[in-house]
C-alpha cells in the first residue's frame, strides 16, 4: 500500500513516499477506512520534528485528520457497515493519537477503533 512515512525526526525532506507499507487488518473492535481525504498540519510537522517527553514509534505514517469508507469491519464491530462514510476522531481509547503514536491517514488504509467513527454524512465531502 501507498503510504507516506515519517521514518526518523527531522525536516519535511525526511518524509518518504512508499509503495510497499503493510496494509492493515481489521482486528477486533477496529475497522479498516479507505482514506478518501487527510490532511498534513502542524501536529504532524510536531511529530516529524520530535517532542519532548513523547516517544514517537518509527516509521510512523503521520496525518491524524481522516476522511473515508469503512472498507473492512474487525470482529464485534456494531452499528457499521462496509461503505459507510466517515471521520475520524483522532484520539483513540488510550489516549493515542493518529498519525503521531499510532499510524495515522496519510495512507490508502487506516486501522482505526470503531469507537473512532463519527458518521459522514452524503451531503459532505470527504475533502
Amino acid at each position: 500500500m501507498r503510504a507516506v512515512i515519517i521514518p526518523e525526526h527531522g525536516t519535511v525532506e525526511a518524509m518518504r513516499l512508499i509503495d510497499d507499507h503493510p496494509r492493515p487488518v481489521a482486528s477486533p473492535g477496529h475497522v479498516v477506512i479507505k482514506v478518501r481525504a487527510s490532511s498534513l498540519n502542524y501536529h504532524d510537522i510536531f511529530t516529524l520534528r520530535g517532542m519532548p517527553g513523547i516517544t514517537i514509534p518509527m516509521p510512523v505514517v503521520p496525518g491524524l485528520d481522516i476522511a473515508g469508507e469503512i472498507d473492512e469491519l474487525g470482529e464485534g464491530v456494531d452499528g457499521w457497515s462496509v461503505g459507510d462514510r466517515v471521520l475520524v476522531h483522532p484520539i483513540n481509547s488510550e489516549g493515542k493519537l493518529m498519525g503521531e503514536v499510532v499510524d495515522g491517514g496519510l495512507a490508502q488504509y487506516a486501522l482505526v477503533e470503531a469507537s473512532q467513527l463519527i458518521a459522514l454524512p452524503e451531503a459532505v465531502t470527504f475533502a
